[in-house]
Order: C-alpha cells, then sequence, then structure tokens
C-alpha cells in the first residue's frame, strides 16, 4: 500500500489517505479512504468555527451583563 500525503490551501495539516497498488478493489478503497478523510476535514473545520463563535457569542454576553452591572451599581448610589 502506497501512502500519498495531500496539503490543501490553509490547512494545518496534510491530509493523509492509503492507494492500494491492487487493481481488484483496493484502488476503490484508497478512494473511498481519501475521500472520507477530506470530508471529515472539512467537518472539522465546521466544528472549530461553530466552537470559535460560541466563545465570541459568550464574551459578549458577558460584556453585556457587566455593562448592565455597573448601570445597576451606579442607579443605586
Amino acid at each position: 500500500m502506497q501512502s500519498t500525503k495531500h496539503v490543501r490551501p490553509g490547512a494545518e495539516q496534510p491530509v493523509t489517505g492509503h492507494i492500494s497498488t491492487s487493481l481488484s478493489g483496493g484502488l476503490l478503497e484508497g478512494a473511498l479512504r481519501m475521500a472520507e478523510s477530506v470530508l471529515l476535514r472539512g467537518g472539522q473545520q465546521t466544528a472549530r468555527r461553530n466552537a470559535w463563535d460560541a466563545v465570541c457569542e459568550n464574551r459578549r454576553h458577558a460584556q453585556d451583563r457587566e455593562d448592565v452591572r455597573r448601570v445597576l451599581v451606579r442607579a443605586a448610589r
């Protein structure tokens, strides 16, 4: 089995797949593994983007809470 590595622009790590030299389905298996690795890689990127969006949203909420707290403290004086 021959290992290949492909680096997509902007990818942190190369996507690794295996291509079999056998013509009896090995090539198809290698192609399917390559497609799976590419698809899973995209899913991981989406998950990271979603997680970062959640972090940013939590920071905005925390800032809003702090702003309200300050207003209430001033109003209570």
